[in-house]
């Protein structure tokens, strides 16, 4: 995958095996040449057809459901023996990343616990349930249940990320990034009391195009799928998950590197980048493990998950 980058790794195997660890110098150059891609590759992973459902990992059992409020027992991954304990928590973000961070635990023996519930960011606010049209009293349960178990099994690491486009209050009314930002604080400071350390994956920006569908109707033509970095990065709120992170004393990472130059483009290399407009692909978040390793380690230099 990621043919672009020119770095002789071979093709991932099945996913049950690891995937190549690509150095953040071939996924920049590959980044960098995207734009250059104006028709749909001949190996495209995924397929157009099953971009969609490239999730990488069980949703329907390792996600909460939208009417419950916790998880009988998380899915864990990795080393579950490992006394050293990583949590991803979020929403379907959360799960979007989960294909990476399975590929991180299994190198560096992690005991891996996923937390993620569609459509209910981690920030301590009132949302609304867009889909029902109500306020979703169930997403704030699941933030007091993950808090809950955060405290009693003291994790070395929780990563935290969130969709921030369109959020809405219980009102339906539009959250602000003002709103965003203390809300999160107030997350990450309460999840820190009894993590050793918390780090915020920043949220990936927004196209104008679901990107299976615009392949379908323009493989020939990428250049009509290309959004730019601007647009898309208008439509999500880093800077003020950042302005949490920092504010709480946690770690923050910026995705949109591995995602945009100037152009955020649908294909990167062989690899069909997103799944819709606002998740990737399961099979670019697990190409994406050794950068995402590198840059959790990055966000603390003194304090490395080993």
């Amino acid at each position: 995958m990621l043919s672009a980058c020119g770095d002789g790794k071979p093709a991932p195997r099945p996913s049950d095996q690891p995937a190549p660890r690509i150095a953040l110098s071939s996924v920049l150059a590959a980044v960098r040449k995207a734009p250059a891609i104006r028709t749909a590759p001949a190996d495209l992973t995924p397929s157009i057809a099953s971009a969609g459902t490239d999730l990488g990992f069980d949703n329907e059992r390792c996600e909460v459901a939208p009417a419950a409020d916790r998880i009988m027992e998380p899915c864990v991954f990795g080393d579950p023996a490992s006394a050293l304990r990583v949590v991803l928590y979020g929403d379907s973000h959360a799960g979007m990343w989960l294909p990476a961070m399975k590929e991180i635990a299994q190198r560096r023996h992690w005991r891996l616990e996923f937390y993620g519930k569609p459509a209910c960011p981690t920030p301590e606010l009132s949302f609304w349930n867009q889909q029902e049209q109500r306020p979703f009293a169930e997403c704030g349960r699941f933030h007091s249940y993950v808090l809950g178990e955060v405290r009693r099994t003291r994790p070395d690491l929780v990563v935290v990320t969130n969709e921030s486009f369109s959020q809405k209050v219980d009102r339906g009314e539009l959250i602000t990034p003002g709103q965003w930002a203390a809300g999160l604080r107030k997350t990450l400071t309460s999840l820190s009391l009894a993590a050793a350390r918390v780090v915020v994956l920043g949220d990936t920006p927004v196209l104008d195009q679901s990107t299976p569908d615009c392949l379908a109707a323009h493989g020939s033509n990428l250049a009509t799928c290309f959004t730019t970095r601007t647009k898309a990065t208008a439509r999500v709120w880093n800077a003020a998950d950042e302005s949490a992170a920092h504010g709480a004393g946690a770690g923050y990472v910026s995705v949109l590197p591995w995602l945009c130059s100037s152009i955020c483009t649908p294909v990167i290399g062989n690899v069909m980048v997103y799944r819709n407009r606002f998740h990737i692909t399961g099979t670019y978040s697990r190409m994406l493990n050794g950068v995402l390793e590198d840059a959790l380690d990055r966000t603390d230099p003194a304090a490395r998950v080993p």
